[in-house]
């Protein structure tokens, strides 16, 4: 079973798609904890509602076999 995201948490950042175009991104020059990226998304949305905002969490690197 996957454990709860806490705001601690580290390793997230800002998702994002546009709702009218074929568009979608990612804030990823800026890895915040869960509480800072849901706030920036939050913050996002509310000054450009053609968008839909999120926190992500960032992938681990694979080690090469």
């Amino acid at each position: 079973m996957l454990d709860p995201i806490r705001d601690s948490d580290n390793r997230f950042y800002v998702a994002w798609h546009s709702k009218r175009a074929f568009k979608a991104g990612k804030y990823d020059d800026r890895v915040e904890t869960y509480e800072e990226a849901v706030r920036e998304a939050e913050k996002l949305a509310a000054e450009h509602p053609e968008n839909t905002y999120w926190a992500e969490h960032v992938p681990k690197k694979f080690a090469p076999h």
